[in-house]
């Protein structure tokens, strides 16, 4: 860090505003492209991580499911615990404690090849679960952080904050193509080895700890005194102004908590819970794809999908801020492709139809994923509430943790569908088909919540929640 600056993420800034905005940028830019790199380790062993569990562990489909049930709910439960530490350690400091534990699980899953050689099958399946969960709560733990690191730096150089999220989002994506194509070319290069490619996700989660310990490591504790500092200073100003600081018990609490969120914001979460039912792991279309093509070709049913979305998500994201109208036309138009997408993979049995499906899955993730957590946002107070204080961080905690418990159930039930389906002869496509009766049920509250509701309208909820 330059000499003559303090900590940029919003609480001291003595260099010229010029020197401090490119400085805050370089600290941006080296944000995103950590998470794009651990979005390359992950994907490197991601890709061929459920075709390992099923084919050389023999994982049924409902076993995988309930895997990726776990896993998710963790990783949801993780970042909220995770946010609320940065707001007591500091941003900067879980940034770097998240990355440090995503380099550290990446070697365990190629240790499964040692294991499976040493202990047998039943050891290996309890190694590669552990090392699956400890990757999604390592996730967890550094992405509510950097979220909010880099709201704080995009707001420290002067910048709108969906251009620094958005530069993030690209970059991720961009990670998950990269690490997808490495491994499938690690995959061929070593005659179908996937110890030796699982191996590969340790090198850019190296440099990802790498970047943000010398982007952060030094002003880290700086960034946490200076908030304490801070804090103190508003105690103190609120004791002279004669503010009474109000204390509330812990039921009085939730209930503050609960009637500060307007009928909206449940309405939205609503809307979302029952869409991420739609939303199971990739996993299984993985397992689908295997059935119907060759393995080697997997990585680009990843691929496919993630270029679809990298290359739309800007143009749909512009199209919905114009009306909350055409917000919820974007999201409709969004359901019809995952719909698609679901039919796709049931029904076109062949190399053709999974990546059509692909395709599908690409254009639902750009019209909807930034928008649906753009809604629920949209409706989250910005008002400090008397007892509970700003609590904007706290929603979203709350809204992770009941996304999380959804995902988990929607894996766990994606999960059994495909079994029942297999058992029957058809195939492992039950997912798909519950898959497209989430939908339609997200679909059908949209729109009587439009209507009927508070999602149709278009005076902005932020407006009457601070008004």
């Amino acid at each position: 860090m330059p000499p003559d600056s303090q900590a940029a993420n919003g609480y001291t800034a003595p260099l010229p505003d010029a020197r401090r905005f490119s400085y805050t940028h370089r600290l941006l830019r080296r944000t995103a492209a950590a998470a794009a790199l651990c979005s390359v380790a992950t994907l490197i062993h991601d890709t061929y991580l459920p075709v390992y569990l099923q084919d050389v562990l023999g994982l049924s489909n409902t076993k995988i499911g309930n895997l990726q049930a776990v896993s998710q709910f963790l990783c949801n439960a993780s970042k909220s615990l995770s946010g609320t530490l940065a707001d007591i350690l500091s941003p900067a400091r879980m940034v770097i404690f998240g990355t440090l534990l995503t380099t550290l699980n990446k070697p365990m899953f190629a240790m499964s090849g040692y294991v499976y050689a040493t202990f047998g099958t039943v050891a290996t399946l309890y190694w590669v679960t552990a090392g699956k969960v400890f990757d999604r709560m390592s996730k967890g733990i550094r992405e509510a952080p950097g979220k909010a690191l880099i709201g704080d730096l995009a707001q420290e150089s002067g910048d709108r904050t969906e251009g620094a999220f958005g530069l993030r989002q690209a970059m991720g994506t961009g990670g998950a193509l990269v690490g997808s194509a490495i491994a499938g070319l690690a995959y061929n290069l070593s005659g179908r080895n996937y110890i030796l490619t699982f191996a590969l996700a340790g090198v850019p989660a190296i440099f990802a700890l790498l970047l943000v310990t010398t982007a952060f490591g030094e002003q880290a504790k700086d960034m946490a005194a200076a908030k304490k500092t801070a804090k103190d200073a508003k105690a103190r100003a609120d004791a002279e102004a004669g503010v009474e600081d109000v204390k509330l018990s812990l039921p009085e609490k939730a209930k503050a908590f609960i009637g500060a969120l307007q009928p909206a914001y449940w309405q939205a979460l609503a809307v979302v819970s029952l869409l991420y039912f739609a939303r199971f792991d990739a996993s299984f279309v993985t397992l689908r794809a295997k059935g119907v093509m060759a393995k080697s070709q997997l990585p680009l049913i990843t691929s496919t999908m993630m270029l679809a979305q990298a290359f739309l998500s800007t143009s749909f994201g512009l199209r919905a801020k114009r009306s909350v109208r055409d917000r919820n036309n974007t999201l409709l138009q969004g359901y019809a492709a995952i719909i698609a997408a679901n039919l796709a993979f049931a029904l076109v049995p062949n190399t053709a139809g999974m990546f059509l499906g692909a395709v599908f899955v690409g254009l639902h993730m750009a019209m909807t994923h930034g928008i649906l957590l753009a809604m629920i946002s949209s409706y989250i107070p910005s008002t400090v509430v008397p007892g509970l204080g700003k609590m904007s961080g706290t929603c979203w905690s709350f809204t992770d943790f009941v996304l999380g418990i959804v995902l988990a159930y929607s894996n766990s039930v994606a999960g059994k569908l495909a079994d029942l389906t297999l058992r029957h002869g058809q195939a492992n496509v039950g997912c798909f088909y519950g898959g497209i009766t989430a939908t339609v049920l997200s679909g059908l509250l949209l729109i009587l919540f439009s209507k009927f509701g508070d999602l149709g309208k278009e005076l902005p909820a932020k407006k009457a929640a601070t008004s």
